[in-house]
């Protein structure tokens, strides 16, 4: 099988994200939306891993926010070589990334919803969420479900702790987001933009959805 190179230049993704893949192709100028700079693996909204990259090439971006289609009849080990071959180029590869991330289809009488996904902690240190935005909202605060003397409360939480080589789970029931002052009418899709305790952001795409 032809190098990561190889193929990445083969099946002609120089053109918009150019040789060194950092979004300056020959045909970038003609792009709707300027093509994504894939070094630089901290604005990657569908995740830098080998597998997300890969899913990524097959599948394209959804929701027309880019120009960018998809590649089924690319086999999947080329998939994961061309994958395997950006990653090498990364100046700065993302720290935490983030999976299943999503908001509940809120009841139409209030303005508040509750939102979850999964932080992968990448990196050898303990890392922390201390800040979340979304376009759905005017305001998203991270907040702890407890039950004290059997009766439920929730509590806002002012860091989330990820643990080094380690995950975070936002799920019902638990830890989650709350989205509070919802704009409307409400997306199919959005994204979250987390800010870590080093200074550094994430922004990860949503869905709504709705769940009993």
């Amino acid at each position: 099988m032809k190098s990561g190179r190889e193929l990445y230049l083969a099946y002609g993704c120089a053109a918009c994200h150019g040789v060194n893949a950092d979004g300056r192709g020959p045909a970038a100028g003609l792009a709707h939306v300027k093509p994504r700079d894939l070094t630089n693996l901290a604005a990657y909204r569908g995740g830098s891993s080998v597998v997300a990259i890969s899913s990524t090439i097959a599948f394209g971006v959804a929701e027309g926010r880019t120009g960018m289609p998809g590649y089924p009849d690319i086999p999947k080990r080329e998939r994961e070589a061309i994958a395997e071959y950006i990653l090498s180029l990364a100046k700065n590869p993302a720290r935490v990334e983030v999976h299943e991330a999503w908001v509940r289809t809120p009841n139409p009488a209030v303005d508040v919803a509750a939102g979850y996904l999964t932080l992968v902690n990448m990196s050898g240190e303990p890392l922390s969420v201390v800040a979340v935005s979304s376009p759905l909202a005017n305001l998203v605060e991270m907040h702890e479900t407890k039950t004290i003397d059997g009766m439920a409360s929730m509590q806002k939480v002012h860091a989330l702790r990820i643990p080094a080589n380690g995950t975070a789970k936002l799920e019902p029931g638990g830890t989650h987001l709350m989205l509070i002052g919802l704009t409307k009418p409400l997306p199919r899709q959005t994204e979250f933009t987390l800010r870590l305790d080093d200074g550094s952001t994430i922004t990860a795409p949503a869905v709504l959805r709705h769940e009993d």
